[in-house]
This record gives C-alpha cells, sequence and structure tokens, in this order.
C-alpha cells in the first residue's frame, strides 16, 4: 500500500512539474507576433516606403511591426521582434533609459535625436531622403507612413514616440514593461 501511495505521489509531482516545464517552455517560446498581442499591441506586415518629397515609392522590405493604439488617438510602434528579443536591444535601451535629448536640435528633432543615440531615420544619403512603413492594407499615404529609429543593431522604434517618451508624454502605450527582455538600468 506505501508503495503505491509513493508511486502516485511521484507521479503527480512528476506531472506538475513537466505541466510547469511545458507552460514556461510554451510562454518562452511565444513567437514575437504573439508576445505584441499579449503587451496589449497589434501585430501586422508593414511595407517599407521611400519618400523623395514627392511621391512614396514601395520598397522590398516587408517586416512585422506592433502597433499600439491610445484612446487619444497617440500611437507608437515597433517591430515585434524588438519587442520581443529576449536579450536588451538599442532601441530597448534608449526606450527604457531615456537618454538626454539635444539641446538644440536642428530640423526633425524626432530625426536629431535618433541620429544622437546612434540610429538613424534616414533612407538615403542626404537629409531630404526619409521614409518609414505603412501598414499593409492600409492607405499609401504619408498620414500612414511611421517614421522608424533603426539601429546597428537591426532594431528599431517609433522615432517620435521616443522622443516624446524621453520628454515625459507617453504615445500610444508605455512600453517600460512591454519588453520581453530584461533592461538592466544605466551605469552611472
Amino acid at each position: 500500500m506505501r508503495a503505491r501511495v509513493t508511486a502516485a505521489a511521484l507521479a503527480l509531482t512528476t506531472g506538475a512539474a513537466l505541466l510547469i516545464i511545458t507552460q514556461a517552455t510554451a510562454d518562452e517560446s511565444a513567437g514575437p507576433s504573439s508576445w505584441c498581442t499579449r503587451q496589449g499591441g497589434s501585430p501586422g506586415a508593414y511595407r517599407a516606403y521611400y519618400d523623395n518629397g514627392a511621391r512614396l515609392t514601395p520598397l522590398g522590405t516587408i517586416r512585422d511591426l506592433c502597433h499600439f493604439r491610445a484612446k487619444d488617438g497617440s500611437r507608437i510602434v515597433l517591430p515585434t521582434d524588438t519587442l520581443a528579443a529576449d536579450a536588451p536591444t538599442l532601441a530597448s535601451l534608449a526606450y527604457k533609459r531615456k537618454p538626454p535629448l539635444p539641446a538644440h536640435p536642428v530640423g526633425n528633432p524626432s530625426a536629431a535625436y535618433c541620429a544622437k543615440l546612434g540610429g538613424t531615420t534616414q533612407f538615403g544619403e542626404g537629409k531630404p531622403d526619409v521614409g518609414g512603413w505603412i501598414r499593409k492594407g492600409d492607405p499609401v499615404d504619408r498620414g500612414h507612413l511611421h517614421n522608424m529609429c533603426m539601429f546597428a543593431d537591426g532594431s528599431a522604434i517609433d522615432a517620435w514616440g521616443l522622443t516624446y517618451h524621453t520628454g515625459g508624454v507617453i504615445r500610444g502605450a508605455d512600453l517600460e514593461n512591454k519588453f520581453r527582455a530584461h533592461i538592466p538600468p544605466a551605469v552611472k
């Protein structure tokens, strides 16, 4: 009898451990789009566009972005793989650590801030060479164009959303606790 009770207890313990391991593995393997949805965002395929000032030219790159929209209509967009990365990215570090804004930015303040952080919003060599991302199915116009700050590690974040956040304004959603990776504080 004692052997049967011990065997039953061992089976229950092993089953519970397998359940916990399975749940942890399922959580860790959730894809970037799934992570976006679980954080309250809306994932979607976005196409890159070059903007020469006269018209928007579609480019070959399509990337999954996570779109957060607030009740006030403000928004912030970032790639799902930036949001769901297992380790910090340059974009997540910039968002969480809030490096100071440039004192006297020349031109577009979000582009100047992005450049100060080592990123770029440009789609070419000159300052007027810009572009952004439009969700597939949305009208192809500047009102739907999302300007991104792209970093050397491939991560990116909405350039205006990043700039406003550094100034204390939340656009779309506060991403502070939405990144999958633990973002260490800045060393002073």
